[in-house]
């Protein structure tokens, strides 16, 4: 183990107070409870603190609130790890059972870790283009997933949801800015009835069908309980 992980288990290990510049919520993850573990009447044995549980514990800590943690976090303050010893602990952590969960998902700018028992890795593609504001390539992701998966058109208005959270106006921008963009040539507009915009992929569906499963979605479905 790397002196800057022993140093980072040490302070933990003897509540040693953090200085005044650096931010305490940020450094939640040197600060995880590993609760006791009973065995019929055995005493208590406590689960060894190390860096890597201690790692692993964070980034699930950010995967239950549906964030990712990316690599470059650690590498700034309030961490500031040099890159050797990050690298060591990452790998180190993955190695172990303490981190059997967490895996990784590549984006155009960084590495961004997440943990298996709450995020799916389908997910954690959405939340790296939102994260890197690719929305263009994530609208299309979401919409091709949809038609493929399901299949079913993907209604716009889910664009303004979790993790998305994108506004009408980025929406409208980023429709207009796919239809001349070669690489989303595919995803078309289709609306029901009822003038409810929807999206669908001509890779995995032709016209007729998108517009007669969203106005099933939109209207008839509610007029033939």
């Amino acid at each position: 183990m790397t002196n800057v992980s022993n140093d980072l288990v040490a302070n933990e290990e003897e509540g040693i107070t953090l200085p005044d510049e650096i931010d305490s919520q940020k450094r939640q993850w040197l600060q995880t409870l590993h609760p006791a573990i009973t065995h019929g009447n055995a005493p208590q044995v406590e689960e060894p603190v190390t860096a890597e549980s201690i790692m692993a514990d964070f980034i699930r800590q950010h995967s239950a609130s549906g964030k990712l943690v990316a690599r470059s976090v650690f590498l700034q303050p309030p961490y500031s790890m040099p890159e050797t010893d990050l690298t060591l602990l990452l790998d180190a952590m993955r190695e172990q059972p303490c981190g059997a969960d967490i895996t990784c998902v590549q984006g155009a700018e960084d590495t961004y870790f997440y943990s298996t028992q709450t995020m799916t890795a389908n997910y954690a593609d959405m939340c790296v283009q939102v994260v890197e504001n690719d929305i263009c390539r994530a609208i299309a992701e979401a919409v091709r997933f949809d038609c493929r998966t399901y299949p079913r058109p993907y209604k716009v208005a889910m664009l303004g949801q979790p993790p998305y959270h994108f506004e009408p106006q980025q929406i409208a921008a980023a429709l207009t800015a796919m239809e001349t963009h070669p690489d989303y040539a595919d995803i078309r507009v289709v609306e029901a009835s009822n003038a409810e915009p929807y999206l669908f992929s001509e890779r995995f569906m032709h016209y007729g069908k998108a517009y007669g499963l969203c106005e099933w979605l939109e209207v008839e479905q509610y007029q033939n309980p």
